[in-house]
């Protein structure tokens, strides 16, 4: 589920105060939400390092890597910079805190030169990636971080694809503890993501069409187009790929504020009148259970398996009898 910037501040700072911070965070979701804000407390925390932003943060316990070159990406060069800075010893109290921002921007060769650190990272270490599109991420960077999502304020702002997958949602949480209503949303996920992929692919596709026009004013490049397909095929699949994490993010939204209305938390505003039935239906450890195979679907389909295969067997678990609690 998704947090606004003081929820998962609150959350962070509880768990350093019990020792319980872990020493990879994935922080996701744009400025305006507050990811920025949020490394800057936690800077100030571990550290007491101050800025007005990330770029300006000076301080000998903190690393701030950002896209550069001409590229816009992350090298391997910049994430070999910051090894010499994790050997060594932070002083009693001080955390070395690495913070990465556009982590999306990291090519394989640099996240794979990462990925030892994640793994075995030095005693007071915090490593802080930060990306608006988690779904260009490895999916081993993916599954060594602890992930936070930050909302937009103002309350919850739906993407296209969202609004139009609520519906199936709205229908399935009241019949949640049937394999019916799995397989018929399933059958929703699956034709919904095959419509929206055509819509990428058509527009996308026309945008090449119309910037080869404009190029080939003038100019022989007859070929140019034709040599644009792999990029293109690539910007498709990206952009699939983020709309169908989007909708399992609202499936997380959804069985989130569930699991907050059966707590009677104030000021919900849930997305459907679903929420509030689901909640009064099904306990407080049924629902969190069913968030765990939500989030073993989302890394199921990061690890590229089977997207057919992985919602068969998943949102089972999700909506339908739920044997994990057999």
């Amino acid at each position: 589920m998704s947090f606004t910037l003081s929820q998962a501040h609150k959350l962070l700072s509880n768990a350093r105060t019990a020792g319980r911070l872990p020493h990879a965070l994935l922080v996701t979701g744009s400025v305006n939400a507050g990811t920025h804000k949020l490394v800057l407390a936690l800077a100030e925390e571990l550290n007491g390092a101050r800025a007005d932003s990330p770029e300006n943060l000076r301080h000998p316990m903190c690393r701030v890597l950002r896209p550069g070159s001409k590229s816009r990406r992350i090298l391997i060069e910049d994430v070999r910079s910051v090894e010499p800075f994790l050997s060594l010893r932070a002083e009693e109290g001080e955390t070395k805190l690495v913070i990465i921002l556009e982590c999306d921007r990291m090519p394989e060769e640099a996240a794979n030169a990462f990925l030892k650190t994640l793994e075995e990272p030095p005693p007071q270490t915090l490593i802080i990636m930060v990306t608006e599109q988690p779904h260009r991420l490895l999916a081993t960077i993916l599954s060594r971080c602890v992930r936070v999502d930050l909302r937009e304020p103002g309350g919850l702002h739906l993407t296209e694809a969202q609004k139009l997958f609520l519906p199936a949602v709205a229908a399935a949480l009241p019949q949640v503890g049937t394999d019916v209503a799995a397989l018929a949303l399933r059958a929703d996920f699956q034709k919904l993501m095959a419509e929206r992929r055509e819509v990428i692919t058509d527009r996308l596709t026309s945008a090449v069409k119309a910037e080869a026009k404009a190029i080939a004013e003038g100019t022989d490049i007859r070929d140019w187009e034709a040599r644009q397909k792999d990029a293109t095929a690539a910007l498709i699949e990206t952009e699939y790929l983020g709309e169908r994490e989007q909708l399992i993010e609202l499936l997380s939204l959804c069985f989130g504020q569930a699991v907050l209305a059966a707590a009677n938390a104030p000021d919900l505003q849930p997305l459907t009148p679903a929420v509030t039935e689901l909640a009064a239906k099904q306990s407080t450890e049924d629902l969190l259970r069913r968030m765990r195979a939500l989030d073993a679907l989302r890394t199921d389909l990061n690890f590229n398996i089977n997207e057919a295969l992985a919602l068969d067997a998943r949102l089972l678990d999700i909506i339908g009898k739920n044997t994990l609690l057999s």
